[in-house]
């Protein structure tokens, strides 16, 4: 698959988030964890949803590595348990689009960072997944998955 490198802005996001220590094959569960908590949370407190879910991974995953799991919300939610409310970083970022299951994430990554190399740019802080489609709403050919990594 070809992927469009694009330059974007993201503006700094209000999130529910919890914060979770896993591995490769533990990032699922870990993930789907995360969510369940994070939504219960936010029909607890009526939190408003302000976009679609993501996740920010670090720029270089090691064999274990820390994730946040975030729902944007709107102003008034607050955190309960071990979900927060806490602002996420906005900025620059090179994004890319990936159509399919995750397992094929690892090109859009590659793509980023071939562009980066190309652009004379670095990597400069969390990559961020955005979850543009549910898992299990659609097959997994059908998965849609921005990918989203900030540079200088």
């Amino acid at each position: 698959m070809a992927y469009d490198v694009q330059v974007k802005d993201l503006p700094p996001q209000l999130a529910l988030t919890v914060r979770r220590r896993a591995s490769m094959g533990t990032i699922s569960e870990a993930l789907g964890q995360a969510f369940a908590a994070i939504m219960e949370c936010a029909v607890a407190g009526g939190a408003q949803y302000a976009g679609p879910p993501f996740a920010l991974y670090p720029a270089e995953v090691t064999a274990e590595f820390d994730v946040v799991v975030c729902q944007p919300v709107a102003v008034e939610a607050t955190g309960a348990g071990d979900v927060a409310a806490e602002e996420i970083a906005g900025g620059t970022v090179a994004s890319t689009t990936h159509m399919g299951p995750y397992s094929g994430l690892g090109s859009a990554y590659g793509s980023l960072q071939a562009w980066m190399v190309a652009n004379d740019k670095k990597p400069s802080g969390p990559c961020r997944e955005v979850y543009l489609t549910e898992p299990g709403s659609v097959p997994d050919a059908e998965l849609v998955t921005e990918v989203d990594w900030p540079f200088v």
